[in-house]
């Protein structure tokens, strides 16, 4: 009987394994996500104005007016003023200062105050559709300050 019960008692036990933590899960799980990104922002594409024209700036002739420049520049301000290529009018002559598009359209940059209201905004934007103009960036006004 002592055979029986030394046998009983060894079934029971088990030998115990070393614990091993493998980070093999973990990198892969990492690499499958730096995958992810890297497909994800290769996607992105930038919108905005090239503003790197210093060939074109060299050529111009000093005093030239706005209507020879590349870029077109509106601001909006928080006491209602709008600036066309830094000269300064009220809304109602916008329209008739800004030129009509001849050709190619001039890229355009609004830049508003903070606290200037989006109506506003969208008048400008309708004025200068309305003469012809089709590539608009917004801006903050601090960017250019």
């Amino acid at each position: 009987m002592s055979e029986v019960a030394r046998v009983s008692l060894s079934l029971g036990r088990r030998k115990k394994r070393p614990i091993k933590i493998t980070f093999v899960p973990l990198v892969d799980c990492f690499i499958i996500l730096l995958i992810f990104f890297m497909l994800e922002s290769s996607f992105v594409i930038p919108h905005g104005v090239e503003l790197n024209n210093s060939k074109k700036e060299e050529n111009k002739p000093v005093g030239t007016t706005s209507s020879e420049s590349t870029l077109l520049f509106v601001e909006l301000h928080k006491d209602g003023s709008v600036w066309l290529d830094g000269d300064k009018l009220a809304f109602s002559q916008l329209r008739a200062r800004v030129p009509r598009v001849k050709g190619e359209a001039k890229p355009v940059i609004i830049a508003s105050d903070v606290g200037v209201r989006l109506q506003t905004a969208v008048d400008v934007i309708d004025v200068l559709n309305a003469r012809g103009y089709s590539k608009i960036s917004l801006r903050e006004t601090q960017q250019f300050k």
